[in-house]
Formats: C-alpha cells, sequence, structure tokens
C-alpha cells in the first residue's frame, strides 16, 4: 500500500503550528499582518495570458517526500533573480520545513530578490498560517480542497482576501471541483499530483478544468517538463503553469523558462537532455 503522505503532512503541520504559537501568539502575528500595504497583485496578471500565450508561476523547491533532495543549496535570492529574468509571472516558495526543506526564510528571500508577486505554497489548515504568511511577505497563498471543509476553505479564502493577498485554490478531482466551484475562489490551481501518493498524471488537468466554474482561472501543476507538456494544456483552455521541479534541475532556469514559453527549445535528443540536466548553481 502506497505511504499517505498527505496524511503524515497535516499530523505533522498541527504540531508545528502549536509550537508556533508558542513562540509567536496569534493576537501578535494578527497585528503584524494587518499592518501591510505592500502586496503585489498575483491574480491579475494570471487572469490572461500574456504575450506568449502562456504564464509561468516558477517554484523554488528544495525537495520533496516523493524524490528526496532536489537542490538543498538553492540560493532563493538569486534563484527568483533568474525566474524573474526568464519571463515567469509569479514566484512560488515552498515554505514546509520537514518534508520539503523549504522556510519562510526562503520567501522573504525572494520576495525582496524580484519584482514578482510571491505565492506561499503550504498545506495551511488554520488562520494562524495565513497571519504567518501575510507578515512574512507574501502576495499570495495555497488552499488546498482537499484538506480544509468547504466552510473552512471558504473563511480561510476571505481571510486570506481580507488581509490583502490573494489565493490559488488547489483541487485534484471532480468532487474538489465540486466544492471549489461553489466558493469565491478565482484562481484554481489543478495539481496533476495525487497529495497522498505523490504519483502524477497530466491528464488530471486537462480533464477538470471543464468543471470549473464561469469565471475561474485555471492553473495546471506538476508535471510539466517541457513545451510539449505546456502545448496539451492549451488545447484544453489552460495558460498557466506552476513548474517546480524541472525548472530547479534544469541547468539554466532562464532559457528553461522561456523555453516553456515559446522560446527555442534543443531539438538533437542530446542537447535536449544537457538542456535539462542540473549544472551545480552557485550560492
Amino acid at each position: 500500500m502506497a505511504t499517505d503522505f498527505l496524511t503524515r503532512i497535516i499530523q505533522h503541520k498541527g504540531d508545528e503550528i502549536e509550537k508556533a504559537r508558542k513562540a509567536m501568539p496569534e493576537a501578535e502575528l494578527m497585528e503584524l499582518a494587518r499592518q501591510r500595504t505592500d502586496f503585489r497583485p498575483f491574480f491579475e496578471p494570471l487572469s490572461h495570458p500574456d504575450a506568449s500565450g502562456v504564464n509561468i508561476i516558477a517554484e523554488i523547491k528544495r525537495a520533496s517526500p516523493s524524490k528526496g533532495d532536489i537542490c538543498t543549496q538553492l540560493n532563493a535570492s538569486r534563484t527568483a533573480e533568474r525566474y524573474q529574468a526568464g519571463g515567469a509571472a509569479a514566484v512560488s516558495v515552498l515554505t514546509d520545513k520537514s518534508f520539503f526543506k523549504g522556510s519562510l526564510d526562503d520567501l522573504q528571500a525572494a520576495r525582496g530578490a524580484c519584482a514578482l508577486p510571491i505565492l506561499r505554497k503550504e498545506f495551511i489548515i488554520s488562520d494562524y498560517q495565513v497571519y504567518e504568511a501575510a507578515a512574512a511577505g507574501a502576495d499570495a497563498i495555497l488552499l488546498i480542497a482537499r484538506i480544509l471543509r468547504p466552510e473552512k476553505l471558504e473563511q480561510l479564502y476571505r481571510l486570506c482576501r481580507d488581509l490583502g493577498m490573494d489565493a490559488l485554490v488547489e483541487i485534484h478531482t471532480a468532487a474538489d471541483a465540486g466544492i471549489v466551484a461553489a466558493t469565491s475562489a478565482r484562481l484554481v490551481g489543478i495539481n496533476n499530483r495525487n497529495l497522498s501518493s505523490f504519483e502524477t498524471d497530466l491528464s488530471v488537468a486537462m480533464d477538470l478544468v471543464s468543471r470549473l466554474a464561469p469565471g475561474q482561472v485555471p492553473v495546471a501543476a506538476s508535471g510539466i517538463t517541457g513545451p510539449d507538456d505546456i502545448q496539451k494544456n492549451r488545447h484544453a483552455g489552460i495558460f498557466n503553469f506552476l513548474v517546480g521541479e524541472s525548472i530547479v534541475r534544469s541547468a539554466d532556469p532562464i532559457q528553461f523558462i522561456q523555453a516553456l514559453k515559446g522560446g527555442q527549445w534543443p531539438s538533437d535528443p542530446e542537447l535536449s537532455n544537457r538542456f535539462l540536466a542540473r549544472k551545480r548553481l552557485p550560492v
């Protein structure tokens, strides 16, 4: 039986939040969050395709439960600069420490190094984490439908909007899509990866996009490895893509993002493989 990664992560997340509350009371964190005024728009640049026809949310990702270490020595500031230079529309930062080796320090470093909106990629289950994201400098947060009751999903969504942030609401199944279609969510991430098993199926986003409510904008996430994957999704009406591992592992993130957006991709298989193979980046 496959390991249920999601159950393990959520159980651990509750313990993390309790420890964080002892270090920083929620009332103090809420005050810090409500003092912020420098939010960068996240939904607007993703509400329509750019001149290339494709928007890329490029992710800062050090590791994952299924793949292990990807790039633990990644420099968040330098990586964010490269993502912006490559033409990314936004930067996603994994902040889970225990399973993905990320942190809020990565988020703050990325935001300080570029002018792009920053998404906090996290397993958010409480108000505390929403306040934490706003106080740390996030412009948007990820809300995962599968781990939240419908009423809690809507409440957290409204809280983040009230604070000045946007939200990317994630689905993976038709049932998730039905729940999210009835919410106020504007931007819907369709995760091709099953968070319980971490198995990936690129057809998920293309199959579920038709189930979104009118006005909801889709973002395909997970498993995007090259221009062919982008084009298949574009035929289904998707123009936003959250791409993590393949960019982090690439030899040149700038060229990789540009290639995903329609730039030149090596036609020779040997050159293509070298293009995809990660070289050591300066830290």
